[in-house]
């Protein structure tokens, strides 16, 4: 297992910076994703590691040793693109074997290897058919499998679920995940969807115009996000209006909001006057009939989604703020349907503060 120390790393295209000063720590056999939207440069940074780009400036660091000038060869990383670039004239084993005949690997030690690996991806069966002849997520096993046959330092993935289907996705992200802890090799991951970084990753670098915006957990990530941005950017969210009225003892305030009087984290000192933006999540927000009791505030519903195992409201608060709701479908209410809202007061954290 590898550490990887990026340290200040910068790219820079004649005028134009696609990288700009980030750093990132990741830890032996830790499994990172870079998260953002196109453009923010996390394909970038990816190549940068890998020995595809060349460095504007910064360090890339593998066990304490700068490989900034290393060439990709040199580097001992296995790479999985998003198209998979498997060779169509080689068979399944053909391309597991290239890469170790390149770094001239005794055949017996090649052949036990590949059969490893193979039964590894699942794939022993498919040793001799060719690319064309295997489904989109066969094809994206043999990269996975063509890039750890190599036994390399470093796994470094581009969006290799991209082309494939929804529900395949979702398996492949449990079965690239499961192999990785098995395996317990160093990854990065760069993805633009959420899901696959949040059930994949030990932890989650958002980036946005080439820069990091926060690196934490899944869980982290989601339920404190650092910006608006963040919060709006990893699933859906409220944001809500609050007024800040006194100190409410360990580190949290007393804020006035649509939701009434709450107590929330205050991340510093705030002035008694100023404004914060809350986030809450849609699923945070429990929804029941107007006439029952219990805590809330009046809402009606405009509309609802229903897809299965959840549904999805969206509701007109009396001040004309409109929010999200997501529950399940244990009660189900029509369209124009008065209703009772409340979420608990540590559901909703602090993204932005106005003086």
């Amino acid at each position: 297992m590898t550490e990887v120390s990026i340290e200040a790393l910068t790219k820079d295209y004649g005028a134009s910076r696609a990288v700009d000063g980030i750093s990132i720590l990741i830890r032996e056999g830790e499994f990172i994703s870079l998260l953002g939207p196109s453009g923010c440069g996390k394909t970038t940074t990816l190549k940068m590691i890998a020995g595809f780009e060349e460095v504007s400036g910064g360090a890339i660091r593998f066990d304490g040793n700068d490989v900034v000038h290393v060439p990709a060869e040199r580097r001992d990383i296995g790479m999985v693109f998003q198209n998979y670039a498997l060779f169509p004239h080689m068979t399944v084993a053909g391309n597991l074997a290239f890469g170790l005949e390149m770094r001239k690997v005794p055949k017996a030690a090649m052949q036990e290897r590949i059969a490893r690996v193979l039964d590894m991806v699942q794939l022993t069966d498919y040793a001799d058919r060719y690319p064309r002849q295997l489904s989109g997520g066969q094809q994206q096993r043999v990269a996975l499998a063509r890039a750890l046959v190599i036994e390399p330092k470093i796994l470094l993935l581009d969006e290799p679920l991209a082309n494939l289907d929804a529900k395949l996705r979702e398996e492949m992200r449990i079965f690239i995940r499961d192999i990785q802890r098995r395996v317990g090799i160093t990854t990065v991951y760069v993805t633009h969807d959420q899901a696959e970084a949040m059930t994949m990753s030990d932890r989650v670098v958002v980036m946005f115009g080439g820069t990091i915006a926060q690196i934490g957990s899944p869980s982290d990530i989601y339920e404190r996000p650092a910006s608006t941005e963040v919060a709006k950017f990893v699933g859906q969210v409220n944001l809500i209006e609050a007024r800040v009225l006194h100190s409410a003892g360990a580190g949290h305030v007393a804020v006035a909001t649509e939701f009434g009087e709450l107590e929330i984290p205050a991340g510093g000192s705030l002035a008694e006057g100023s404004m914060l933006t809350l986030a809450l999540r849609p699923e945070a927000v429990e929804i029941a009939a107007a006439a029952g009791e219990g805590p809330g505030i009046p809402a009606t519903v405009l509309s609802s989604y229903y897809s299965g195992s959840l549904v999805d409201y969206r509701l007109r608060l009396a001040s004309g703020h409109e929010i999200d709701v997501q529950t399940f479908p244990r009660h189900r209410f029509d369209d124009g349907a008065m209703v009772r809202i409340h979420a608990p007061a540590d559901r909703f954290w602090p993204v932005e503060k106005r003086a």
